[in-house]
């Protein structure tokens, strides 16, 4: 109703979705991601590599960058990369969907360093979900997204890092529950607690 408040009113801090850029960089186990990885690194000459990493503008081969927090990996441009895969963690990919994701912040396009500082054992994330499409001809017949706004999904919670998307499969916004590692500092506005 109009008198509830907004969870950004309540959790103000959040950050955007993760966007991979490429569907490699995710799997069902570690083992196919560790086999991926290997097979980019075994790939005869430039154009080889290039085709299995798939670079986007957000990343390429040259792309050189810090690790994610808590995570060890390269940081030189993936060109000249000869080390072993970085351990793969699990990530919740879409509702009910957990996956393995290499963290190496030169294979994801947007890879959101704040929230990997903040994933920890003591981390609760909140998915919100993305405002849904508009259609006329659902708006002409007063439909779900019509006039009223619209229809309402559920809040998604995870405590493992999650991609971003909503139980629709819409990009929302992830809303941490503590700001710091270690539980400290919880994202809530002042006079909640």
């Amino acid at each position: 109703t109009g008198d509830d408040p907004l969870l950004a009113d309540l959790m103000p801090w959040s950050v955007p979705p993760l966007r991979t850029g490429r569907s490699w960089v995710l799997a069902p186990d570690p083992g196919t991601l560790t086999a991926r990885w290997d097979r980019l690194l075994r790939s005869a000459g430039r154009a080889e590599r290039e085709r299995l990493f798939r670079p986007s503008r957000a990343r390429g081969l040259r792309t050189a960058l810090p690790q994610l927090p808590g995570h060890s990996a390269g940081t030189g441009p993936l060109a000249e990369e000869t080390g072993p895969c970085p351990e793969p963690v699990r990530v919740l990919h879409a509702p009910f969907d957990r996956q393995w994701l290499i963290p190496d912040q030169r294979l994801l396009d947007a890879a959101r360093p704040e929230l990997w500082r903040v994933a920890d054992e003591h981390q609760l994330f909140a998915v919100e979900p993305g405002p849904a499409p508009r259609s006329s001809a659902s708006a002409r017949a007063g439909g779900p997204d019509g006039p009223g706004g619209p229809e309402e999904e559920a809040l998604l919670f995870s405590a493992l890092l999650p991609e971003g998307r909503s139980p629709a499969g819409r990009p929302g916004r992830i809303r941490p529950l503590f700001r710091r590692p270690g539980g400290r500092e919880p994202n809530l506005a002042p006079g909640l607690t």
